[in-house]
Order: C-alpha cells, then sequence, then structure tokens
C-alpha cells in the first residue's frame, strides 16, 4: 500500500490507493471516522438531543433484546 503524505502550509493531504480503503482495516476506520466528522459538522443536533436519541435506541434495543437475555 503506497499512502503518500504531503504537506502545505494551510493543511495536509494524504493520498490512499482506493484498493488500499477496502484491504486495510485502519485505513477502513480512519476513512470511517472522517465520514463521520463531515456528518456532524453538518447537524444543528444539541448535545440532549443526541442523548436523548441514544437513550430511545438503547431502550428499543433491550426491549427487542430482553428475552434473550431472560433465556440465558
Amino acid at each position: 500500500m503506497q499512502v503518500e503524505v504531503s504537506k502545505t502550509e494551510s493543511y495536509y493531504q494524504i493520498r490512499i490507493p482506493l484498493k488500499a480503503r477496502y484491504s486495510n482495516y485502519h485505513v477502513r476506520k480512519f476513512m470511517d471516522y472522517l465520514k463521520i466528522k463531515k456528518t456532524a459538522e453538518k447537524s444543528t443536533a444539541t448535545d440532549d438531543d443526541i442523548r436523548e436519541l441514544s437513550e430511545e435506541i438503547m431502550e428499543t434495543w433491550w426491549k427487542k433484546k430482553q428475552n434473550d437475555f431472560a433465556k440465558a
């Protein structure tokens, strides 16, 4: 995998071959992180909105899975 990194006064430029995007775990995780950061920057959600959504997701998950835990 030939990753190229260059730097200017204003930014870094990272060049990653497309094949490496899919074959290297760390590259894949880094790319996913960048996508999440980009999406989060566009979000108008507050911390309270995110906390509330998280609680709703966990509550829904628990309702679906609680029988699995009761069987164990």
